[in-house]
């Protein structure tokens, strides 16, 4: 709440005068001072960048200082010789200057980038650098141009060239780390070239614009198996119950080649002796029909996502039940299972490639959540057939009523819920289909669970002041 893109959102149904309290509230948080970043489009912070912190390295910096200081102190003693160093040392820089200029790269850059990257973990480039100039390209290495949310190698750290000759080319890798989820545009490299005395560089910036889809951090978390989850809730559904053993016996109807989604335990060893390939048994009422798709469905809604917000204030919540999604879909792959369709809050998107998944999960946006009465799940499924994986971080009323009608109608719905705030773990009703993945609380949840427990602490002892008094 302290920048121009937190402004209150004015509600129709509220009175004007809380609109005008959040506005106040937020005047007084506003940040009156910009940042640094927010400078960078002046010319002379730019000139600065270009000239001073971008066109010497570390050794040319500290001759540049030292010369300067000894200029400007050197009238007291009135030494030719103090002079003397400092215009060498700053004639020592332009000439320096003056030969990367002259050998500066005239190069063409071809790079492969992939498509997608995770937020934390580090994006590896392969460019082919092609030297087209005269001379040889000496002591040259590439960084990627600097972008908002992505962080750089150090400088000491980068790939180095020694040598190119003239009309050949070479293959460099440049890295690079993404910060957060979304689409990260790379606009260009940078060749920097050291020659000929590793005090100055010339930079040459060659645009090559190129799209990432940057997926959440990776959770390190356990996912459990979808084939056994599926295979027991598939005998609740046509049982009616899994804790108990009362209802209508499975029999034996006939085997049938074995399909992808199969349960191992359901081979029959001697038909498939006999028929010479793998055979699966099929029993009354159980498995006949074939699960071998995977629709997935993510709740965007965060509860503390009000309706007079412009964003949200803390979209943590909602990156790790996107990489929790993530994590099902890679294990459904791994398992046999095919991604047929994903629904990003109440919109089902049909996955006919692969990187669409991706895609989808890097560029969605969070969604309001504050109210039960907001569509923030799908009404319908695609098909009747296959498993349909409901990701959420809170269990409400809403998908409560959602899923016992899936499975009223004979929808297998597996529910995976990884808790947005403390108060929602331990909400899920007892089922092998229900499933609570635990992790990392992030800082802002983790204050507040400290908050409550405070105060539990502190009612318990009142209430224990209370009994011992009376």
């Amino acid at each position: 709440m302290s920048e121009l893109a937190d402004r209150p959102v004015r509600v129709s149904n509220e009175i004007f005068l809380l609109h005008w309290w959040r506005l106040i509230r937020w005047f007084s948080n506003l940040r009156l001072v910009p940042r640094w970043s927010e400078h960078r489009a002046k010319l002379l912070l730019r000139l600065f960048r270009r000239l001073y912190y971008d066109g010497l390295t570390r050794t040319g910096k500290i001759i540049l200082i030292c010369s300067l200081s000894i200029f400007f102190f050197s009238y007291r003693a009135s030494s030719g010789f103090l002079l003397f160093t400092s215009a060498f040392g700053v004639g020592l820089l332009l000439w320096s200057m003056l030969l990367g200029y002259i050998c500066r790269p005239k190069v063409s850059i071809q790079r492969e980038t992939p498509k997608t990257s995770v937020a934390g973990q580090p994006l590896s480039s392969q460019v082919k650098v092609t030297n087209n100039g005269r001379f040889n390209l000496y002591n040259f290495s590439l960084r990627e141009m600097v972008v908002p949310y992505g962080r750089w190698p150090k400088e000491w750290s980068r790939p180095h060239q020694q040598n190119l000759p003239a009309g050949q080319s070479t293959t460099i890798s440049v890295l690079c780390e993404p910060q957060r989820r979304g689409i990260l545009n790379l606009s260009g490299l940078a060749v920097q070239t050291y020659f000929p005395f590793f005090l100055t560089r010339f930079t040459t910036r060659k645009a090559v614009p190129t799209e990432v889809y940057v997926l959440p951090e990776t959770l390190k978390v356990a996912i459990p198996s979808l084939r056994n989850i599926a295979d027991q809730a598939s005998k609740r559904l046509t049982l009616g119950s899994e804790s108990t053993r009362k209802g209508p016996s499975l029999d034996y109807a006939y085997s049938r080649p074995y399909q992808t989604g199969d349960s191992m335990r359901r081979l029959d060893h001697r038909a498939s002796s006999r028929y010479g390939e793998p055979m699966s048994k099929v029993f009354e009422g159980v498995e006949q029909i074939r699960r071998d798709k995977v629709y997935l469905i993510v709740d965007l809604s965060l509860a503390d996502f009000k309706a007079w917000q412009r964003r949200p204030i803390d979209e943590d919540p909602l990156d790790e039940r996107l990489s929790l999604a993530v994590e099902i879909g890679r294990s459904a792959q791994n398992e046999g299972f095919s991604l047929a369709a994903l629904a990003l809050g109440a919109n089902w998107h049909t996955l006919e490639e692969p990187h669409q998944f991706f895609q989808y999960i890097a560029t969605c946006k969070p969604e309001r959540g504050y109210s039960e009465e907001l569509n923030t799940l799908p009404e319908s499924v695609l098909m009747d057939e296959g498993i349909h994986v409901l990701v959420l971080g809170r269990w409400n009323k809403k998908a409560e009523a959602l899923v016992d009608r899936w499975q009223r109608a004979g929808i297998l719905v597996l529910v995976f819920l990884i808790k947005e705030t403390a108060d929602d773990g331990g909400s899920l009703p007892e089922g092998s289909h229900f499933v609570e993945i635990t992790s990392s609380l992030t800082p802002q949840v983790a204050a507040g669970s400290k908050k409550k427990m405070k105060e539990r602490l502190k009612e318990k002892l009142t209430r224990f002041s209370k009994k011992s008094v009376n």
